[in-house]
């Protein structure tokens, strides 16, 4: 999902097209007759201007930072939440420390605040000039036009991302499903093949599912299935690609160059899931098997034939000791 605490500029972005936000802040210029027209975007970590008219007299150009604590035009626009017109700013004490002000010399702003689908801040668009202004009502009303153009994109792919999550996440154990997982993962052994590293891949089978549903119920084979997931969750690094592939059968896949990380991590799986054995699950004894393989950036192949050259150790361990060990690395 999109993080809305990064760069929007640093991340993918299906439904918005810079290209036409580009388009939108030069006409704004053309408009408003002005040397520099931004939409900046807020977070915890500061500001960064995400595009910018494309203009010799601009001061700043996308992808610019500032610091969370510098005294901004647009800052006062988000704290008060709300727009902010100056047309004199070199006439105002009050902003003598502003760094437009000071370096170049802006006496003209006027910014309107961009939000999120949830009414959360996501920074401004906002027209500088170095002259003094005097923009009547319609000036300042056709600004928040273009604001709703910037907010429809917002909109549309804060709702892409919702869909593309109900695609390729599993209901029950908000993993991965299938389909994601194997999007993920290929993605991911191509990375690993651009990086020269090799990539371990861990197949996870829940064993006596079948016994659970029949002897004790579905609710009960739901719950033994999330508790493996929460436990292979529990253990996942950040950068590792999880999923549910299969009725109990889960795949993890690590970008590795130890040989033991895999069954170090399969033991961990398995203490946790005991861990997890609580309530209802208490007198059940889970258990899992588990097939692993680390595969040499040079064995690297399409995640399909990895995943099931990893299956087969699986059921080796599966038929070898009925999950109690973890399959070999």
């Amino acid at each position: 999902m999109f993080n809305r605490d990064e760069w929007i500029l640093e991340q993918q972005n299906p439904m918005i097209s810079l290209k036409k936000w580009q388009t939108t802040v030069d006409l704004v210029a053309k408009l408003y007759e002005a040397p520099a027209v931004y939409i900046i975007q807020s977070t915890s970590k500061g500001y960064q201007v995400v595009i910018g008219n494309q203009n010799a007299n601009n001061p700043y150009r996308s992808g610019e930072l500032f610091a969370k604590d510098m005294k901004m035009f647009s800052a006062q626009v988000i704290k008060n939440a709300g727009p902010l017109y100056v047309n004199h700013a070199t006439n105002m004490p009050e902003w003598q420390d502003n760094p437009l002000v000071k370096s170049h010399r802006v006496n003209s702003f006027l910014g309107v605040p961009i939000y999120w689908p949830d009414g959360s801040c996501f920074g401004t668009i906002c027209v500088l000039d170095y002259a003094v202004t005097h923009y009547n009502r319609t000036f300042q009303e056709l600004l928040w036009q273009f604001r709703d153009l910037v907010e429809g994109d917002l909109l549309l792919n804060s709702q892409f991302l919702q869909l593309l999550e109900l695609s390729t996440k599993d209901e029950l154990t908000r993993l991965l499903n299938r389909r994601g997982f194997f999007i993920q993962a290929e993605k991911h052994v191509r990375l690993a093949q651009r990086l020269g590293q090799s990539v371990g891949v861990m197949y996870l089978d829940l064993d006596n599912l079948k016994q659970i549903n029949d002897q004790q119920g579905h609710r009960l084979g739901d719950k033994a299935i999330s508790a493996l997931a929460a436990a292979i969750h529990n253990v996942l690094r950040d950068s590792d690609v999880a999923g549910r592939i299969g009725g109990d059968e889960f795949v993890v896949v690590m970008m590795t160059a130890d040989a033991q990380a895999l069954p170090k991590m399969g033991a961990r799986i398995r203490a946790e899931l005991k861990n997890l054995c609580v309530g209802e699950l208490q007198d059940m004894e889970l258990s899992v098997s588990i097939g692993t393989r680390l595969f040499p950036v040079n064995e690297l192949t399409g995640i399909d034939r990895m995943v099931s050259m990893v299956d087969e150790r699986m059921y080796e361990d599966k038929n070898h000791n009925h999950g109690s060990q973890a399959g070999a690395g």
